[in-house]
């Protein structure tokens, strides 16, 4: 299906054209493969990888870091310190490249493959070593060479992940792990808020994973002793044509908010999932 600018798409996990309406976000459709279960938009802009190339989220993120998301970039490097036997990293859209930067101070051989113009432009003036311009499902990359990769944030955007897994699936050596996180579609965040969930936009997120779905398609790839945990609870609730910040919802929780952030790190139900997978 191809018509008024939209194109639609069979599930790029188990490649079904099956599947059933969840709701309608701004004109955006957010569907559920009947096969398998995977949440996505169909259809999408045919412009939607043009969008990414020249515009997107690339560029956003802190122009200075407070204590705190540097202390976090410490704690996940000292996660992937473990695996370092080639000395080399991977990451794929790196944003401001704060972490790529952070490992390639860290002794890192680092690389870094970002799709936006202006972002890869920005990201050469750091002195990492290598920076490609590129989608992740079309960029080659050496077999077997990185020790670790990181996909942050960065899955639910992209066209193909079950490609983008792939390539970097194959870039990994032996006993390499990859790292990402992404949004949980079966978070109590967004069962709270629904459609109106700040997560939600179809425009730009248009795949949505649970930990079941991202789990199958890792398994699929090739990756093993998958690990997941989830943290934090969300109540921002956005429209994004034109863009509206909307008042949380229910009230009632308001009060429990930082002891519901504080436990969700112990269920499956956090709004952010944190993935570690292993070649």
């Amino acid at each position: 299906m191809q018509e008024h600018g939209y194109i639609g798409r069979r599930c790029d996990l188990c490649d079904s054209d099956a599947n059933r309406l969840l709701f309608v976000k701004e004109g955006y459709r957010h569907v559920r493969c009947a096969r398998c279960g995977l949440v996505f938009v169909n259809p999408i802009s045919k412009n939607h990888l043009e969008g990414q190339l020249s515009g997107g989220t690339a560029l956003m993120g802190e122009e200075r870091l407070s204590s705190s998301q540097l202390s976090r970039i410490n704690r996940e490097l000292k996660k992937i310190e473990t695996f370092r036997q080639n000395n080399t990293f991977l990451e794929i859209g790196p944003g401001r490249g704060w972490f790529a930067r952070s490992a390639k101070n860290a002794g890192w051989e680092t690389w870094v493959v970002e799709v936006n113009k202006a972002a890869a432009d920005a990201l050469g003036s750091l002195g990492l070593d290598k920076v490609i311009h590129s989608p992740i499902e079309e960029v080659s990359l050496p077999s077997g060479f990185f020790d670790t990769a990181r996909l942050w944030d960065v899955i639910e955007h992209l066209v193909s992940p079950s490609k983008a897994l792939s390539v970097i699936y194959s870039s990994l050596r032996p006993g390499g792990v990859l790292r990402l996180s992404t949004t949980n579609f079966a978070s109590l965040s967004r069962w709270i808020n629904g459609q109106d969930w700040v997560y939600l936009n179809g425009a730009d997120h248009i795949v949505l994973f649970e930990p079941a779905t991202i789990t199958a398609l890792l398994r699929k790839v090739g990756f093993n002793d998958i690990q997941i945990h989830t943290r934090s609870f969300n109540m921002r609730r956005k429209r994004y044509h034109p863009e509206q910040e909307l008042p949380p919802r229910p009230y009632i929780l308001l009060p429990f908010r930082k002891f519901l952030d504080e436990f969700m790190r112990f269920t499956p139900y956090g709004h952010q999932m944190i993935v570690t997978a292993a070649k």
